[in-house]
């Protein structure tokens, strides 16, 4: 059941960035998790992490919250893909 509501919840978000993020973007961005508020994304392209990461993190979080109302996000955490996968 808690496994359930996690997929469900990550669904939520992920939906939530098919809409914030252009089209080129979205398949280089992954939901990871959310847990105590915080949630984690990885980056596939260290030029769009930096883009994320420096310039529009907390555009994301607000737009995420307006899209996902029922599990606010206090904290958007970014994750660079394929450092620690060897």
């Amino acid at each position: 059941m808690k496994q359930a509501n996690r997929e469900r919840g990550k669904g939520a978000y992920s939906e939530a960035l098919d809409r914030i993020l252009p089209e080129s973007q979205r398949p280089h961005c992954e939901v990871l998790g959310f847990r105590n508020g915080k949630l984690t994304l990885e980056v596939q392209s260290a030029p769009l992490f930096a883009e994320l990461t420096g310039f529009r993190r907390e555009e994301l979080r607000r737009r995420i919250n307006e899209l996902v109302q029922d599990r606010p996000v206090a904290q958007l955490q970014f994750r660079l893909g394929g450092t620690g996968h060897v």
